[in-house]
């Protein structure tokens, strides 16, 4: 396995993120030349902070079922939006750009977020293809366009549902009334936008499931395949929902949610 930081810059602001690959070796022996999925995760945390428990914990698992992967360690407040949204699309540009070199199937590289990084995760989902995005990091749409979408718990909408921590620490205590409208990620959703695995619970008092469910609906409204699932336990915050990624007080382990990982891997055909 090769381990490496990349620092990612996000154009104009300057300011500097952590790209953190887990790649799998290339076997002459087992599967020479072999290219696998890539997985880029947005970790959560309010945009306050990048959280540990939804980082490598999932890279793991999701190595374990012969995917790259790679943590980005994205900017937060006090920086504001797009900051954060121009460093997960430079960072598919990144990965795209070295899909060769690094054994990638350039037709499966998924973005997953948790939370708000979910939130992150989703706005390169319904914006890869606006001009202002390639303009930026002066490329073409094409290569900033993820192939699927991976929602854990995500943040979505800015309306009624909404998880206002997160959109304070986005936008600033008062945002622009437009902007923060654009941000309502349920309203955004085109044909454009990529097929998706999604997954919440309904106990879930953090980020209320209506924010996935607003999402979904749109997804399906505007035709885009969806698997959703819906666990009836489980707090916010899960990670991978195992004893992999509980926190240091024993919270984090549901044993009902952890199929989660299972379900996806089906998803992603692997």
């Amino acid at each position: 396995m090769r381990c490496e930081e990349i620092k990612i810059q996000a154009p104009e602001s300057g300011a500097e993120a952590g790209l953190f690959l887990y790649l799998l070796d290339n076997s002459r022996e087992l599967y020479d030349g072999l290219l696998r999925p890539m997985v880029l995760i947005c970790p959560g945390g309010g945009y306050e902070m990048t959280s540990d428990r939804e980082a490598e914990g999932i890279a793991l698992k999701l190595m374990a079922t012969g995917c790259h992967c790679a943590v980005l360690r994205y900017s937060v407040a006090p920086h504001r939006y797009p900051t954060a949204l121009l460093q997960a699309a430079a960072s598919i540009k990144l990965i795209r750009e070295h899909a060769a070199e690094w054994y990638i199937d350039p037709e499966r590289i998924y973005i997953q977020g948790s939370s708000a990084g979910g939130h992150l995760a989703a706005s390169l989902g319904v914006f890869w293809k606006q001009p202002f995005l390639a303009g930026k990091l002066l490329t073409s749409p094409d290569m900033l366009k993820p192939n699927g979408l991976i929602l854990s718990y995500p943040v979505i909408t800015s309306g009624m549902f909404a998880h206002r921590g997160s959109f304070e620490n986005l936008l600033g205590d008062d945002p622009d009334k437009q902007l923060l409208e654009k941000l309502s990620l349920e309203k955004q959703v085109t044909q454009d936008t990529p097929r998706t695995f999604l997954w919440h619970t309904f106990e879930d008092g953090t980020v209320p499931v209506e924010n996935s469910l607003l999402f979904a609906k749109a997804l399906r409204e505007k035709g885009i395949p969806v698997e959703f699932h819906l666990f009836e336990k489980g707090p916010h915050g899960l990670g991978t929902a195992s004893k992999l990624t509980m926190s240091a007080d024993g919270r984090g382990v549901q044993k009902e949610c952890e199929i989660w990982m299972e379900l996806l891997r089906v998803w992603m055909g692997m």
